[in-house]
C-alpha cells in the first residue's frame, strides 16, 4: 500500500472533535470514549502495520504529493462488536512527507444520510470542511 514505516504524528481536527467526538462522550459516559480515542491515536500512529489488514482502506491517495484520504474501522472499547460491524469509522489524511495524520471525520453509520453512499457523503464533508484536501477527494 501507500503507507510508509514511520511513527505518526496524530491530530484529531477541532471539526471532528466538535461535530462528531461530542457525541460519542455523550454516548459512551465515563472511560469508554477516552479509551477508545487513545486506542484510535495509538493504532493510526503505527498505520504501516495496520495497512495490510482490513481495518484501513484508501479512499484516495496522491503519489505526486505523498499524501492520501484513508478509513479506519474502530470498536468502542468494552463493546462486542468487531470494527467492521460496529459502524464506526474515522476518516484520516496521511503525509508520508511530514509524518503527520490529521483526523478528520468520526463517525458512526448513523451520521450518514441515506442520500448518498458513505464515500460520497466522507467527500462531501471533507470538501466543505478542509480545503486543504479537496483535491484529493
Amino acid at each position: 500500500m501507500f503507507i510508509k514505516d514511520l511513527f505518526f504524528q496524530v491530530d484529531f481536527s477541532s471539526y471532528a472533535e466538535t461535530h462528531f467526538c461530542k457525541d460519542f462522550y455523550k454516548k459512551y459516559k465515563g472511560k469508554q470514549w477516552v479509551e477508545t480515542k487513545r486506542t484510535i491515536t495509538d493504532t493510526l500512529q503505527r498505520a504501516f502495520l495496520v495497512q495490510q489488514t482490513s481495518l484501513i482502506d484508501a479512499l484516495s491517495y496522491s503519489q505526486e504529493d505523498n499524501i492520501g484520504i484513508f478509513k479506519f474501522d474502530f470498536k468502542i472499547a468494552g463493546t462486542n462488536f468487531s470494527p467492521k460491524t460496529s459502524g464506526n469509522r474515522v476518516i484520516f489524511s496521511l503525509c508520508n512527507n511530514t509524518g503527520k495524520i490529521n483526523i478528520l471525520l468520526v463517525y458512526g453509520k448513523t451520521h450518514c444520510d441515506k442520500k448518498h453512499s458513505e464515500t460520497q457523503w466522507i467527500f462531501e464533508h471533507v470538501k466543505g470542511n478542509f480545503p486543504e484536501y479537496r483535491k484529493y477527494c
